[in-house]
């Protein structure tokens, strides 16, 4: 077997009196005298190069939609949109504290299951009381 013909050097050896170290002890390039900062400051990235995943935004649009579905059911199913106006209701306000927090995303989508919410609690409470004064009446 043939040994290959390239010319391989070794490496220098550490001299004894140099220790790599500055006149303060710390290794050489962290002392920089006057300069503000060691580093530039720079942004993190994540690592892998990938962006950070966005937040979720489900409870929110669950929020929304269940408060839209018992709001339009409201004149023909009111046994069903008013327990679903009322979870709409909760699942958009719990969205919102979640965003505000910053936990998760769909601000917009929890506002409007929240409005939503509301009007439908308003509607359902206007419609009893029309409801209960018909009854007195006697209609």
């Amino acid at each position: 077997m043939t040994t290959p013909s390239w010319d391989y050097r070794q490496p220098p050896e550490p001299d004894p009196a140099h220790t790599g170290r500055g006149p303060v002890g710390e290794p050489l390039g962290y002392n920089l005298g006057d300069v503000r900062y060691e580093q530039p400051p720079t942004l993190l990235q994540p690592s892998g190069g990938y962006a950070p995943a966005p937040l979720s935004t489900s409870q929110a649009t669950a929020g929304f939609v269940v408060s839209l579905v018992g709001l339009v059911s409201m004149s023909f199913l009111n046994v069903i949109a008013s327990p679903a106006i009322i979870v709409g209701l909760v699942l958009s306000a719990i969205a919102l504290k979640r965003c505000r927090q910053g936990l998760a995303g769909g601000r917009g989508f929890a506002i409007a299951g929240l409005v939503l919410g509301i009007l439908g609690v308003l509607l359902t409470a206007l419609m009893l009381v029309f409801i209960v004064s018909m009854m007195a009446w006697g209609f």
